[in-house]
């Protein structure tokens, strides 16, 4: 039920993405607004990730996911007919605080389900579906948006949330919570909730590898963002590209998530023996794609580089979030998570900063490289320092 799910809402997501980067592009006239605009829009509820972990733990989680999930759905409609670029950063600012809630609270469903030996196998298929569904997903959006309009990838998102919060309700889990929480909760509702929230601070300092492991995917989250605030340029007004094109870009970029559940799979003995060891090659190998964008302007050439980041990219996340899974208690895993968020967002807003300031002189080949190098020299250091 929720890998079927999680494909419906990832199609979804794909025919949003699609849909809002095409309406920003034509009103803001501009690649590079268009993409601030959206990343920008999601920065600020990083505040809010406290509040989503505290959730995450004290209720629920396929609660918190069905009621988010039909929120987006309501949400997304909202996008049509909208031709003012601040009504559109709002609308993103909102699906972004819907999805800061969402996450710790599915990032606790599925530990909720399956056991931790379990835990590789499921998120890898969980990022294989999510790769086929990006797939087939922007480049039917694409072709959709060039032939009728962006309106009819919103009412397919819409439909398609609705999809998801069904499958969701049917989901059998367990539910676990802080007991310490639950005692503060009911001596005062506001002091068990900040208490709530500095029990997970602390139980994040007193355990290095979390630590360790949320400061590695904060620095790729950092110069990550980077790389698609100078891409999104590069792609639009750089090299030219239509719609079409664009819808294949990111299904091949996202499509790619397939390939990576087959890689942990295959290699799935391995991994379970030396997963840092893997992190740590998969987060070298990502620079030097990085590296290789700011030399080609050829745009097959781009998107072989892209089959190989999105491949390498998903292959990663998948082994961070296992081990992290498999690292923290259960009953602190949400607000581990969206403490995770919270430096992830600060990393993307380090990062956006950096790329605006360069584009404002360099191009965008500046970025890439300038990253490249940031991520290959922190990744070498962590290898020396251990």
């Amino acid at each position: 039920m929720i890998l079927l799910g999680q494909g419906f809402s990832n199609i979804g997501d794909a025919f949003q993405f699609i849909a809002s980067t095409t309406m920003l592009v034509k009103v803001t006239g501009s690649g590079l607004s268009a993409i601030i605009g959206i990343i920008l829009s999601q920065l600020p509820s990083f505040l809010l990730s406290p509040f989503a972990g505290y959730l995450g733990d004290r209720f629920r989680a396929k609660n918190l996911c069905v009621i988010m999930d039909l929120l987006k759905s309501f949400v997304v409609l909202l996008f049509i007919g909208n031709n003012s670029s601040e009504k559109l950063y709002f609308l993103l600012f909102v699906l972004s605080i819907v999805d800061i809630v969402y996450s710790p609270a599915k990032r606790k469903l599925i530990i909720c389900i399956v056991r931790e030996k379990e835990l590789l196998f499921t998120n890898s298929l969980i990022t294989g579906v999510s790769g086929l569904a990006f797939l087939i997903g922007p480049v039917i959006a694409g072709w959709a948006v060039m032939k009728f309009s962006t309106d009819i990838a919103f009412f397919a998102n819409c439909f398609l949330h609705i999809l998801s919060t069904v499958l969701l309700l049917f989901i059998k889990s367990k539910n676990i919570h802080d007991s310490n929480a639950s005692k503060n909760i009911k001596i005062n509702k506001f002091d068990g909730v900040i208490a709530d929230i500095k029990g997970g601070f602390k139980y994040f300092k007193s355990v290095p590898e979390i630590k360790n492991l949320l400061i590695l995917s904060t620095v790729i989250c950092s110069t990550g963002a980077s790389i698609n605030i100078a891409f999104f340029p590069f792609a639009f007004d750089t090299l030219r590209i239509t719609e079409k094109q664009w819808g294949l870009m990111i299904s091949i970029f996202n499509g790619t998530n397939f390939l990576a559940m087959l890689l942990a799979f295959v290699l799935n003995k391995k991994i379970n023996k030396r997963m840092n060891i893997y992190i740590i090659i998969s987060a070298i190998a990502i620079s030097w794609i990085w590296f290789f964008y700011s030399i080609t302007e050829k745009l097959n050439i781009i998107l072989m580089l892209q089959f190989f980041e999105g491949t390498i990219l998903a292959f990663c996340s998948i082994l961070i979030g296992t081990r992290l899974q498999s690292v923290i208690k259960k009953s602190y895993m949400a607000r581990v998570m969206s403490i995770g968020d919270i430096i992830n967002n600060a990393g993307r807003i380090i990062g956006v900063s950096l790329a605006y300031i360069l584009l404002g002189s360099y191009a965008e080949s500046s970025v890439f490289l300038l990253n490249s190098i940031l991520l290959f020299l922190f990744v070498f250091y962590k290898v020396i320092k251990s």
